[in-house]
């Protein structure tokens, strides 16, 4: 009777074992999926002075592309590149389980770089999040929102003038944890945002831009990575998953409620606090929050961003500090 019971729980032991094996070998051999049929937008890059001039403030302030996208060392030190042209790429993004994500080399160069990239391609992977190789491209589908053809062009318009920077970057390596997660991953497809044009304030232009090039939502709105990273519940009510800090292991970030309710970031700030907050940069090694980019914002953009923000219906969604001790519990 026991040896029947030792060898039916051998046999289990077995049975699982084998299932392990099967779902790993599974998840890696199938999570990068192929969205090539997701269609290249039909955009292209402009030699309008007035276009590029509005792509470089995107690049540089708004969407802030070049917070990620700089040499490494300026990111690592969380200081301004010393030639804001210069944004060859390299940093690595160590995510733990998830892996170590790559920003790519933006500058023109045809081997290392986008040279070699149509406007159709890049737009398609500042869209949709989906690479010239139909691949889900983790950071781009998850760090901006939706920009207008015309700030989308304006975009890539400027990155076509950027000098070619020699510098290849590693590809992504993709941990267990985020090969799991892509199998959920549905390419953005968000409808279009009205384009509201830059000049004087508005909530109307803070709605575009807090939405869009800026993707505030992006990171203080909560996400569920089984439906598709989809924003679940509502937007700027603060994101409740932690973060680790990368300056100090010790701590742990979470992005803040931004609605105007009396726990919320536009509901504790007066309009001037909070644009004099962005004026001032970096103050806290650690965070993620893309200051060096959003200090350079137009004031004009900012006081929209904020005006808009206190429209939005408030949540009282007291998520604690920010920035708090790891594991910290109310």
């Amino acid at each position: 009777m026991l040896r029947t019971l030792l060898r039916l729980v051998f046999a289990l032991f077995v049975l699982a074992a084998l299932l392990v094996v099967g779902l790993v070998v599974w998840v890696n051999s199938t999570y990068q999926r192929d969205f090539s049929a997701t269609p290249l937008p039909d955009i292209h890059a402009s030699q309008d002075p007035a276009v590029i001039a509005q792509g470089q403030y995107l690049v540089e302030a708004v969407a802030h592309c070049s917070e990620c996208h700089r040499p490494a060392y300026y990111v690592r030190k969380r200081q301004p590149s010393a030639d804001p042209t210069d944004l060859r790429g390299g940093y690595a993004f160590r995510a733990g389980p998830f892996g170590t994500f790559y920003a790519a080399n933006l500058s023109s160069d045809a081997q290392t770089g986008i040279g070699a990239w149509s406007d159709g391609q890049l737009a398609r992977v500042i869209r949709h999040g989906v690479d010239r190789n139909g691949h889900f491209a983790v950071f781009m589908a998850l760090s901006i929102g939706a920009l207008s053809d015309q700030d989308l062009t304006a975009v890539i318009s400027y990155l076509r003038t950027l000098p070619p920077t020699k510098n290849a970057v590693p590809g992504d390596r993709w941990g267990f944890a985020a090969k799991v997660l892509a199998h959920f991953y549905k390419p953005h497809d968000e409808p279009r945002l009205q384009h509201v044009p830059p000049g004087g304030l508005s909530v109307e232009r803070g709605r575009y831009l807090a939405n869009g090039p800026a993707g505030c939502y992006t990171c203080h709105s909560a996400r569920n990575p089984f439906h598709g990273f989809a924003i679940e519940g509502p937007r700027f009510a603060g994101n409740p998953q932690p973060e680790p800090d990368e300056a100090d292991a010790k701590f742990e970030l979470v992005a803040p409620n931004l609605s105007s309710d009396p726990v919320g970031r536009t509901g504790q700030w007066s309009e001037d606090k909070f644009v004099a907050r962005f004026k001032m940069g970096v103050t806290l090694r650690g965070t993620h929050m893309p200051w060096e980019s959003f200090q350079r914002m137009r004031e004009d953009d900012l006081r929209s961003i904020y005006r808009y923000l206190r429209s939005v219906p408030k949540v009282s969604n007291d998520l604690g500090p920010s920035r708090r001790l790891a594991g910290w519990k109310r």
